[in-house]
């Protein structure tokens, strides 16, 4: 295993389906070394990929403004050859990734500047705001990213007209996640 994936998120689970087992697990299989930085209590070793352990945050404004410069310096130790990020209040932590000349992939799970709008607990104006920010700094980092991963074919086609390497990886569910106990009745 010569190449190296460090996947980042300050937000989901070190055992996320879409982040663990189909990207991680699916690079591990092809025969890359992969870390998945993600909060957790302890760094660990699962179905051969590293948990990096990054610090519990529960105050979401405190998660948001200090674990991605957390993140950023462990990514930075790594020295690996991708860097793949989950969230979007990493994408600071990417630019600077890119200032370093690293190779950055922002994985798009969410229409973030429409979620904002969605939020009760934003101030309507404050979301406002808030959503024209988010778009403007996706549309300016996504361009200087190396790829685009996008979760769904709306959020691709929005950010494939400013990364021409935009690809949609869907999130349909495992076989595994399909079956589970039938029920007659």
């Amino acid at each position: 295993m010569d190449k190296k994936v460090c996947h980042l998120t300050t937000v989901h689970s070190p055992l996320d389906v879409r982040i663990f087992y189909k990207e991680c697990k699916t690079l591990h299989e092809a025969g890359l070394s992969v870390v998945l930085m993600a909060q957790s209590e302890h760094d660990n070793v699962i179905d051969g990929i590293r948990i990096k352990a990054l610090p519990r945050i529960q105050n979401r404004l405190n998660r948001m403004l200090k674990l991605p410069w957390i993140a950023l310096r462990k990514a930075l130790d790594e020295n690996a050859d991708l860097y793949h990020f989950h969230d979007p209040e990493l994408i600071p932590a990417g630019l600077v990734l890119k200032l370093y000349g690293k190779k950055v992939i922002y994985d798009v799970h969410e229409d973030v500047p429409r979620d904002i709008l969605s939020k009760p607990y934003i101030n309507p104006y404050l979301a406002v705001a808030l959503s024209h920010f988010s778009e403007w700094l996706e549309n300016f980092s996504s361009k200087r990213f190396d790829a685009v991963v996008a979760a769904t074919t709306y959020i691709g086609m929005r950010f494939s007209k400013l990364n021409h390497r935009t690809v949609v990886v869907n999130n349909y569910p495992l076989l595994d996640e399909m079956y589970g106990p039938v029920i007659w009745e």
